[in-house]
């Protein structure tokens, strides 16, 4: 057996008690470091080196059995996050991928980042989410330099794996963009937080969306009610929908009223129900395959928020796509829960079906992305199921966030290492006892679910069987108008 010598950096911690320190034999010895709020990593002291099996890739269908070969560690030393304002954050990071750990992502040793609580009802989570952003761009695990990155903690999802299942789902469709990310283990101030998803922000850039606001381009999200202080919300004007602006972030009065003219040229057409008009405005491909993945995954939150739409070029588009960890069952919602009934043609999508010939060609393209929903927990010509290989890469680190942290399944009685890390349950349903009872109960959904819409756009499809418009041609003729654009 081949055996990897990764040589791990050991650091002495400043404690600022009057030069007391602490000192590690290895990254594990970090995790139990004492320390407060003024702790920063100091200079590298020892090198030492640890011996690693360098197991072959096995089909290991559960996290209790994966290897932990693959688990990439971030260590955060901060005053305790917020959720108002950044604050100064130190990071030391190590990668198994590339079996190398970094003192920080950035080079220089002070106030190397900063960090917030993020989120909506999971930053009311004991376990909480983060906004992470650093002084100069970083590249993690390949994903692309950028200065701003997201932890989602995923507390309401016991597999913890739904988001990333949808994220990795989208990056094989039609969207310009879909959000990259990379599950890690995390410490905060010497304590062993869990398990984290890595997350692309969602914002315009060289390695995010492609898009500029320099060049008139926008970028918002659906949002019914939820209201913040410092965003700035716009209400469409034909259909009053609200949006929450991303992209920019604080509009100009004229960005503004730039918006609102391309909402209503937008708007307008989609009104028509005239596929040869709304087809100047509206992109097809993206509307269309984000239709799904929302009535897929029966998504309860399509009205709350994360539903991005973009704006480039005087066209509307669909994406990325963002938070489902209350989808696909994981809901207490019984019609939202449930593997039957169609619920996804809300905002403009409810216009949108109005029209049959969109009806058709969205029911098209069902069929020519039906193997890669099915991928996502059976193997086909597509390969190996995503669910089963996400669990061999990083079944570990899912493991410790239930063994090693404490946390316990939402509204489960904590765990036995951590009796204060009780998991409340507001949206989603008590889970399943184990694990891996939770992995099969969404094996199972997924399989349901996409029975069900498989005979259900196959019996719509010889229902509109009379109209001969079909999606190749439509979207032939709809790239030939864009080009001229």
């Amino acid at each position: 057996m081949k055996r990897a010598r990764l040589h791990i950096a050991c650091f002495f911690l400043a404690t600022g008690l009057g030069g007391v320190f602490s000192s590690c034999s290895n990254f594990e010895d970090m995790a139990v470091i004492s320390t407060n709020t003024s702790t920063k990593f100091d200079d590298e002291q020892i090198i030492g080196s640890v011996d690693i099996e360098a197991n072959a890739a096995q089909p290991i269908p559960t996290a209790s059995k994966a290897s932990d070969i693959r688990s990439s560690k971030l260590f955060i030393q901060c005053r305790k996050p917020n959720s108002s304002d950044f604050i100064p954050a130190n990071f030391l990071f190590f990668d198994a991928l590339e079996h190398y750990p970094y003192f920080s992502p950035t080079l220089d040793r002070a106030d190397s980042g900063y960090i917030r609580i993020r989120g909506n009802s999971t930053a009311r989570a004991p376990k909480k989410p983060y906004n992470i952003k650093f002084n100069q761009k970083i590249d993690f695990f390949g994903m692309g330099k950028a200065k701003k990155w997201v932890l989602l903690s995923n507390p309401f999802d016991p597999t913890l794996i739904r988001n990333k299942l949808i994220f990795d789902l989208a990056s094989n469709l039609s969207f310009v963009y879909s959000p990259k990310s990379y599950f890690l283990d995390v410490w905060l101030n010497g304590e062993y937080a869990g398990n984290y998803q890595l997350a692309e922000k969602i914002e315009f850039g060289k390695n995010r969306i492609p898009y500029d606001v320099n060049k008139g381009d926008f970028l918002f999200e659906y949002v019914e009610k939820r209201k913040k202080k410092d965003v700035t919300y716009v209400i469409s004007p034909l259909n009053s929908f609200r949006f929450a602006m991303t992209e920019p972030e604080s509009p100009t009065e004229a960005q503004l009223a730039s918006l609102k003219k391309e909402l209503h040229d937008i708007e307008a057409s989609i009104s028509t129900k005239d596929i040869r008009e709304y087809m100047k405005f509206v992109d097809l491909r993206s509307m269309i395959d984000h239709y799904w993945i929302e009535e897929f995954v029966n998504n309860p939150d399509m009205h709350t928020g994360s539903r991005y739409f973009s704006i480039h070029n005087g066209t509307l588009r669909a994406g990325p796509v963002w938070d489902y960890d209350l989808s696909m069952g994981n809901t207490k919602s019984s019609s939202r829960s449930s593997t039957t009934g169609i619920h996804a043609k809300v905002i403009w999508w409810k216009v949108l079906f109005q029209d049959t010939t969109f009806e058709k060609i969205a029911c098209e393209r069902f069929l020519q992305i039906e193997p890669l929903f099915e991928n996502l927990v059976s193997d086909n010509e597509l390969g190996k199921n995503k669910l089963d290989s996400i669990l061999e890469f990083f079944g570990g680190s899912f493991q410790r966030n239930y063994s090693d942290s404490g946390w316990a399944y939402c509204g489960s009685p904590a765990g036995a290492s951590n009796s204060g890390r009780a998991l409340t349950c507001p949206y989603s349903p008590i889970p399943l006892p184990t694990y891996d009872e939770n992995i099969l109960f969404l094996k199972d959904w997924i399989i349901q679910r996409l029975a069900y819409l498989k005979k259900k756009v196959r019996t719509r499809l010889a229902e509109l069987d009379y109209i001969k418009i079909n999606l190749e041609s439509v979207l032939a003729s709809q790239d030939s108008i864009f080009a001229q654009k």
